[in-house]
């Protein structure tokens, strides 16, 4: 007879299998379907309200790299420089949608953005302290006309009418506050005349977004004033549809694949620094593993960027991924390393290697920005000593300096991060620019800043509301099932054998 026990047993052991057919198969489909489902940027959805509007504003902090020996630096000392910050500004994010393509998989937009001072987290810093920095845009103009043949008349002209053009300088930096030099600009080219309004001519026709002409037809120079508004170039990304994982992918920038700033090949062909891949870094493609690697695209410096993956985190009990960028950033460029197309050798009689390419840890970015600009790492970070040992004051620590973002793996998320780079010149001596004569090149920093975001309090009571208390349930489960029909399969089992071995009570003989 089949005992009751070994049918109850059999129950457990199905209900074990069942628990482990849910667990390993049917809710991690589950679960993959429905991160699909919402992370695919669809008119009027969820995720396409966060994809025009950022939930919360980033992150922007600047530090400033305060020069202590001006005086000095113009009679060839070594330059001192001072950390000073972070200044700390709200950047806020909002896409104007020009269309969707015809089947859906691709949505065009420009990026609004606007940038708020942020007083309480940038205490005791304020935006009208006083600073001492490399005066950029004299120092750009310059740098410009030496190394453009077309110009080289213009330094004879530029040093005879420096005073009138930019202020009467009196040395290569500048006495000003920290609001100018960052968005209210600093002027010059004021009320000007004869060849000193032509050179101003000429400066305002060579494009370059850090100058900008103000109503009484001066000139003012700030760092991060053309960051403030509409931008001009036109995304087209990948709303997911069809492909989760090529979400928010940038297609093309200004209705082309490809960049035409950097070296091609030698017939023409695109290069690998030319190339546009992966985000904008507000958000990533869903479904990481441990181990890959993903670009992102930064239009601030003209390239991709490959992150990898370094170890799993938790942010505020929210499980993830933290990536960072490799030696292939800024380290690892030239031919030795088949990128060499970064190699755009602008720049003459400067710190750089006979091949025209920099030494490691600096990129040229003058073809990016129209300026003769150097990106580093903050503080000079894993640059060569070529450069840093040129300056005091620098204090490079991976922790502090090196970009890094922590992605929930499934959604793409990013739950916090911060790409971290600085702008520098090279400060050097210019033929027949006086007040240039007695200077000793180097590469000079002038800011450092971080772009970044911690997810706040309510974007991550909302993320654990929709995923992680899903998952966790689901686990709960997957196990309960799994260990409560293996422990009553189990438990039926040996009081079936426990039965089984009892010996059956003795007859009495009749009589």
């Amino acid at each position: 007879m089949f005992h009751w026990s070994l049918f109850v047993s059999l129950l457990g052991l199905l209900t074990a299998a069942l628990g482990a057919y849910c667990g390993w198969f049917l809710f991690p489909n589950m679960v993959d379907k429905k991160v699909e489902e919402s992370v695919i940027i669809a008119d009027g959805s969820e995720q396409y309200k966060r994809f025009v509007q950022l939930p919360q504003p980033l992150t922007f902090k600047v530090y400033i790299f305060n020069v202590t020996n001006a005086h000095k630096i113009q009679q060839g000392a070594i330059p001192i420089v001072e950390e000073i910050g972070p200044y700390v500004y709200r950047q806020y994010r909002r896409k104007k949608v020009k269309h969707f393509s015809r089947d859906g998989s691709k949505i065009s937009y420009v990026q609004d953005q606007h940038f708020e001072f942020d007083e309480e987290a940038s205490a005791p810093y304020t935006q009208s302290d006083h600073i001492v920095v490399l005066n950029m845009h004299m120092n750009s103009v310059l740098t410009i006309a030496e190394n453009d043949p077309g110009l080289s008349l213009l330094l004879v002209h530029l040093n005879a009418n420096l005073k009138a053009v930019f202020n009467d300088p009196k040395s290569m930096f500048l006495d000003t506050t920290v609001r100018e030099f960052l968005f209210d600009g600093v002027r010059f080219c004021i009320n000007t005349n004869g060849i000193a309004k032509a050179i101003c001519n000429q400066i305002k026709e060579g494009g370059s977004k850090t100058i900008r002409e103000l109503s009484d037809g001066s000139l003012a120079f700030s760092f991060f004033n053309h960051k403030n508004g509409t931008g001009n170039e036109v995304y087209e990304v990948h709303t997911g549809k069809g492909d989760a994982q090529r979400v928010l992918e940038i297609q093309k920038l200004d209705d082309s694949h490809n960049l035409q700033v950097w070296l091609n090949g030698s017939e023409g062909e695109t290069s690998m620094c030319n190339q546009i891949n992966g985000t904008d870094a507000s958000s990533y493609p869903p479904f990481r593993k441990r181990g890959d690697s993903m670009y992102i695209f930064s239009a601030d410096i003209c390239r991709s960027v490959q992150l990898f993956y370094q170890s799993d985190i938790q942010y505020q009990g929210i499980p993830g991924f933290r990536y960072s960028i490799g030696e292939n950033f800024i380290n690892d460029i030239g031919p030795e390393h088949d990128n060499e197309c970064f190699c755009v050798d602008k720049l003459a009689n400067v710190i750089k290697r006979k091949n025209g390419c920099l030494y490691a840890g600096a990129l040229d970015l003058t073809t990016c920005l129209d300026a003769p600009v150097i990106l580093t790492l903050p503080h000079m970070l894993g640059a060569s000593n070529e450069y840093t040992k040129m300056i005091r004051g620098l204090r490079p620590d991976a922790k502090k300096h090196q970009t890094f973002v922590d992605v929930q793996h499934l959604t793409g998320t990013p739950l916090q991060g911060g790409k971290r780079v600085q702008f520098n010149m090279f400060l050097k001596s210019i033929n027949r620019i006086s007040i240039t004569e007695n200077l000793t090149t180097v590469l000079m920093p002038a800011i450092w800043v971080e772009e970044g975001i911690q997810l706040n309090s309510e974007m991550v009571a909302f993320f654990k509301k929709k995923l992680i208390n899903s998952l966790k349930t689901l686990n709960i489960i997957h196990w309960a099932s799994i260990c409560g029909g293996i422990g009553v399969a189990a438990i039926c089992l040996i009081y079936y054998v426990i039965q089984r071995r009892k010996p059956e009570a003795e007859v009495a003989p009749l009589k």
